[in-house]
């Protein structure tokens, strides 16, 4: 997702959105709390170089180039569709 536009919603629209894109990622909606939403949107509206935040499920988010990932760990790293054929 895009970082800066995200930052711009309201933060009840962006906690919403984060929350919802957590539970898509894999982190259970009956584990995922106030806190841990609050925590991946600090990566959004209050970034400071911060590192990934750990969530339930073995989901992690973290901010990198303007936009934030929510994935399983390091095991799913983002990768260049070029060189994802190779």
């Amino acid at each position: 997702m895009d970082a800066v536009a995200l930052a711009e919603a309201p933060s009840a629209v962006r906690r919403r959105v984060i929350r919802r894109a957590a539970v898509a990622a894999g982190a259970p909606a009956g584990q995922l709390t106030a806190e841990h939403v609050g925590r991946v949107d600090d990566l959004v509206g209050a970034w400071k170089g911060q590192g990934a935040v750990a969530l339930p499920g073995g989901v992690q988010a973290r901010r990198r180039c303007g936009r934030l990932y929510l994935d399983r760990g390091q095991d799913a790293v983002v990768q260049d569709p070029e060189q994802a054929e190779e």
